[in-house]
């Protein structure tokens, strides 16, 4: 199996495990996605999360806001943060991969002996 197709796999299967992070340890990493979805006047991210409790038990969901002066606000939802979240984390993991492949398996030089 080539170094890129190891890279890739391992990306993917870790990439995907990584999303744990932004929606249980630190949702506030969707704000990092602001400049993609906030755009002038409400240009000030916010996550809100909202606790629901019913039969079922209890839920978490967790929302981009887009905030600005006087009041301008706009619901960006978590979809597609997320989904942006989650392709830079395979990205981000997919390239730190390649790279530890490439400078692990790189030849050694050989010593030449010129006597």
């Amino acid at each position: 199996m080539s170094r890129i197709v190891k890279a890739l796999t391992t990306g993917l299967l870790v990439g995907v495990f990584s999303i744990v992070l932004p929606v249980a340890i630190w949702p506030g990493e969707a704000k990092l996605t602001a400049p993609l979805f906030c755009s002038s006047p409400a240009t000030e991210p916010m996550v809100v999360s909202d606790t629901f409790h019913d039969s079922d038990g209890t839920s978490t969901n967790y929302t981009l806001y887009c905030v600005g002066d006087h009041g301008v606000l706009t619901n960006e939802g978590f979809a597609l943060p997320m989904l942006v979240m989650l392709t830079a984390h395979i990205v981000i993991i997919t390239t730190l991969a390649l790279l530890a492949a490439t400078l692990l398996t790189r030849p050694k030089p050989e010593i030449v002996d010129r006597t």
